[in-house]
This record gives structure tokens, sequence and C-alpha cells, in this order.
């Protein structure tokens, strides 16, 4: 049996209304749901951001655009991002997502320095955090040798 993933407000919502409940009882049919605590977009929000940082370990760029695709507030995309995408755990997460992905380091040359960058912009991370993780990539792999 597959998990299913748990369901943003905005996301509750919207099934709510293609099952054809009346739009002006969602609201009240939300408010019970966050009584009964299976609704609280604000806290599935950050657990979602940490869950992509520390373990899919995307970069700031992607976990906002899968929150934003789950349909939660831009408000509490931005709260979210700020919990987890300090400069450092942002910096983190790159360096980690790049020895991941390179096991046996970085390919020598531009080229290999090229294809992990765009590796890691791919993967959401800002430009700065890409340079620095591929640097320090590189470094590590020299000083394998």
């Amino acid at each position: 049996m597959l998990a299913r993933r748990p369901l943003s407000e905005g996301e509750v919502a919207l099934r709510l209304a293609r099952k054809g409940v009346a739009e002006g009882e969602i609201p009240a049919v939300l408010s019970r749901l966050r009584e009964l605590g299976l609704l609280g977009d604000a806290a599935l929000c950050r657990r979602l951001a940490r869950s992509y940082q520390e373990d899919r370990r995307y970069g700031p760029a992607k976990i906002a655009w899968k929150l934003a695709s789950r349909r939660f507030s831009r408000d509490l995309v931005e709260e979210a991002l700020r919990e987890v995408a300090s400069p450092r755990a942002v910096a983190e997460a790159a360096a980690i997502a790049l020895r991941r992905k390179f096991r046996e380091g970085i390919p020598p040359g531009r080229e290999g320095a090229a294809k992990a960058y765009r590796f890691l912009a791919g993967r959401g991370f800002p430009p700065d955090a890409c340079r620095a993780a591929v640097g320090l990539g590189r470094t590590e792999s020299s000083q394998g040798d």
C-alpha cells in the first residue's frame, strides 16, 4: 500500500470543492479539521521544507517551488525558508548533495566543475553556494589523491 503525502489546507479546500462541497461551507469544514488537529499548514510547511533540505538536499529555490506547488501561501513558504535556509545550512546541504552525486569526486577540468555547478543549480541552490560547494568539492577531491 502506498503512503499518501499530507495535504496542505489549500489542497484540501480544492478537493472539497471538487467533491461538491458548497463554496460557503468549505471554511467551516477547514476550521473543524483544524480543531481536530487534522490540518496545520504552518507546521506541515516547515516540516516539508526541513525534509526537502535535509533528506533530498534541495536548495532554497527548489524548496520554495515545491512548497508553492503544494498550494502553501507565500507567507508560509517564506517563513519556512527563513527557518531552514540559513547561509550555513544551505552551504552544508550543497556540499552534501555534491558529495552524494559525485562519490568519486568532481570530474576534472572546467567541464567537470560546470557539470557539478549545473547539478546544484538544478537543485535550487543560489550561485554563491554552488561556487563554494564546487570549489570545496574540487579541493577535497585533489587532497584525496
